[in-house]
């Protein structure tokens, strides 16, 4: 059993250098495989064509919010995906409205182009505090405080757990719902700045400690702090007691569950 996540972009909205933050979960359970995608913004789709392998396999995708740099670069992964000849079907999911976004999307991107792409799309929009499955695998729908309706997703497979942000901060009373996380992949705008509608490192690293994260990475920083705390950041989590760091794209982490003897 394991979970194989691929950091395709790491970066926040209008990011010169890095692309739209976009993960790539691979869970392995009992010999089958299910590939998840976590947001494809407007400059993440050739990241994730660029690191992901087997592009054309993956199960489905979540969309955390509808902001640009989280699901604009669906039309582009939608179209490669006709091109390439894809029959299986895909799975989308994320909050209300995802699946007018998408369409609207599609069509001012690649007019008339939806019901000729080959392959059936399939859309669940989650509600806060819902359990689904998302490409065959549990996952938690959890409220994040951003601008826009957020939903954060935790996925779990046997004992091993991941969760995601996507934008914005967990409140307090729902960090209690990822404890014990082996790895949770968090928005970090800022250092230290309470920036409305988005977390921090030092609120990532409270949190991460209260909740008892085995690991942290932290993504979609803005390109400024970035810059300016890029070198430090690993003295910051070292401070801080946790265990972290800030990916680069291609950037890996794999979890893994030993079987029984082992």
């Amino acid at each position: 059993m394991s979970m194989k996540v691929l950091f395709c972009g790491v970066g926040e909205a209008f990011d010169e250098t890095l692309s739209n933050t976009s993960i790539f979960v691979e869970v392995q359970e009992h010999g089958n495989v299910r590939k998840i995608l976590l947001d494809c913004g407007f400059t993440a789709a050739p990241s994730f064509w660029r690191f992901a392998g087997d592009p054309l396999d993956l199960d489905a995708l979540w969309i955390s919010h509808l902001h640009g740099d989280h699901f604009l670069g669906l039309p582009q992964l939608l179209i490669r995906f006709s091109e390439h000849g894809r029959v299986k079907p895909l799975q989308i999911s994320g909050v209300s409205g995802t699946s007018v976004a998408v369409k609207q999307s599609m069509e001012l991107a690649y007019p008339g182009k939806w019901d000729r792409l080959g392959f059936e799309v399939q859309f669940i929009e989650a509600s806060p505090e819902e359990t689904l499955h998302l490409g065959g695998i549990q996952a938690l729908a959890i409220p994040v405080e951003h601008s826009v309706p957020c939903l954060g997703i935790k996925l779990h497979a046997q004992d091993l757990s991941i969760f995601y942000t996507g934008d914005g901060r967990l409140a307090k009373h729902y960090w209690p719902k990822i404890e014990g996380c082996h790895l949770a992949v968090c928005e970090a705008f800022a250092l230290e700045a309470d920036v409305p509608g988005h977390s921090s490192v030092s609120r990532v690293t409270s949190m991460a400690r209260q909740a008892g994260i085995r690991q942290t990475v932290l993504v979609h920083m803005q390109r400024q702090e970035r810059r300016k705390y890029k070198d430090s950041l690993p003295v910051y989590l070292e401070e801080a007691q946790i265990n972290g760091f800030l990916p680069e794209p291609g950037d890996r982490v794999e979890l893994q569950k030993k079987g029984p003897g082992r």
